[in-house]
């Protein structure tokens, strides 16, 4: 391993010697789920992404560290599980994410990047703070486009709590247009005003969270409105029927696509492709069924469960690398990774000092520059999820899940059985009682107030 880790630095020396520094480009999306894209078997056509596959590495066994929105956008930004700073589940009207007490202690990507020269913008959706004091320009970010909340409508940009909700910095600005495409082009923007680099973008979509809607609905929602119901005019699905919602997501999907599409286009005519990694994923899994009739939403298949759940279904999600010249084209890794994984994969590309390993800001994930550039997988780890009352520990091919406040550990075989179905803790119980230990150490490491 020692000799890998070697090796691997010096293959990154040489392929990056003479260049500047990479961008760095992560496009996130929003409740896209494994089953929902083409090129994971599902039935939407995604030609973009699918191109980006073939000319990158794409990944089977890629995490979200939530199986919500916050959660992962918070362990994304900072390279830790994001019980650290109490961030387990979408923010509420009151909660203060970021800022709260527990979590002003933590430092983002965006901010050791811009701390060494590196040009630093968010373009979409934040929801790690509702307030002008938590917006993303206090954490590392030099611009910042979009909403601070997650589920505004796409055409008239009102939030579930009926407030307008479109920013330029600490600004709200009235712009027209449906929200895929101005997150696109304001991305495209950034990298036009920074083509010098170097500069880290994350490109954070909305798409496909609700209100489901095309670029060819008309507003739905209303300033002063809450929008709390599944069905009426308060509706928060947004105003297509149950029966619609499939092929209203299906647009949705292909519209972020498109702007997959016309990101790279831009890179290549700005030249920049050459010196720029790009990351693709999704920040949960997918929302299959929701009350009120609507079935049939999403695909997490050939997963069990959907967004919320413990399950593979709700946080195994569709991933993409892409650097072409440094990532080595058409590949497929089954390695196991998480969200977390990404901040110090893009501090250590970035020639950017990593936290200290015993200090307060220490990284939970671990860097895959290895992977990324020769196939190199790191040894196995013990990885771990809570949802809400749930949790899970996975080691290897073994999972562990705990579904629920005081329930009986469950124990699957993932290498066997990715549907989750073969409950084997019964044949199992070292390995139940070893991991189960494991998910209660982690807790206490994760929940502590003495430890960093």
């Amino acid at each position: 391993m020692f000799f890998s880790c070697i090796a691997c630095q010096l293959l990154y020396s040489q392929q990056t010697s003479g260049n500047a520094r990479p961008n760095i480009i992560i496009i996130l999306a929003d409740d896209l789920g494994y089953g929902d894209l083409g090129i994971y078997g599902g039935d939407v056509p995604v030609p973009n992404l699918a191109r980006m596959a073939r000319e990158g590495l794409r990944f089977t066994d890629f995490h979200s560290n939530g199986a919500v929105c916050s959660p992962t956008r918070a362990a994304l930004l900072t390279g830790r599980y994001q019980q650290r700073m109490g961030i387990e589940k979408a923010l509420g009207e009151d909660e203060k994410g970021l800022g709260d007490e527990k979590a002003k202690q933590e430092i983002t990507i965006a901010k050791y990047l811009r701390d060494t020269g590196y040009a630093t913008g968010i373009i979409g959706k934040w929801h790690l703070g509702y307030t002008v004091e938590q917006s993303p320009v206090n954490y590392g970010f030099d611009e910042f486009w979009g909403t601070l909340h997650g589920a505004g409508d796409y055409h008239s940009r009102i939030n579930t709590f009926g407030r307008y909700d479109w920013w330029h910095n600490k600004d709200t600005v009235k712009e027209k247009g449906y929200s895929t495409d101005l997150i696109t082009q304001h991305a495209i923007d950034f990298m036009k005003d920074h083509r010098k680099g170097p500069f880290f973008l994350f490109v954070s979509h909305k798409a496909i969270h609700f209100p489901w809607q095309t670029p060819g609905d008309t507003a739905f929602r209303k300033e002063g409105f809450k929008y709390r119901d599944v069905q009426g005019p308060l509706n928060r699905l947004g105003q297509h029927s149950p029966q619609e919602s499939r092929e209203v997501i299906r647009q949705m999907i292909i519209e972020m696509d498109k702007s997959v599409g016309e990101i790279f286009a831009a890179l290549r005519k700005l030249k920049l492709d050459k010196n720029t990694l790009v990351l693709f994923c999704s920040d949960n899994g997918g929302i299959v069924q929701y009350r009120g009739g609507y079935t049939n939403i999403s695909s997490n298949q050939p997963f069990r469960g959907e967004k919320g759940d413990i399950y593979e279904g709700g946080q195994r999600v569709p991933a993409i690398a892409w650097w072409p010249g440094k990532i080595r084209q058409g590949k497929v890794s089954n390695a196991t990774l998480m969200t977390m994984d990404l901040a110090p994969t893009f501090l250590e590309l970035a020639r950017t000092k990593l936290p200290s390993a015993t200090g307060p800001n220490r990284l939970d994930g671990v860097s895959i520059s290895s992977l990324l550039f020769d196939g190199q997988e790191s040894a196995a780890r013990k990885l771990f999820w809570k949802a809400g009352n749930s949790c899970a520990v996975r080691y290897g091919k073994w999972k562990l899940v705990v579904n629920g406040m005081n329930a009986r550990p469950e124990l699957y075989n993932l290498e066997n059985d990715k549907t989750e179905s073969k409950d084997l803790s019964a044949s199992e119980p070292g390995l139940v009682k070893e991991l189960a230990a494991d998910l209660e150490k982690w807790k206490q490491d994760v929940y502590s107030k003495n430890k960093p």
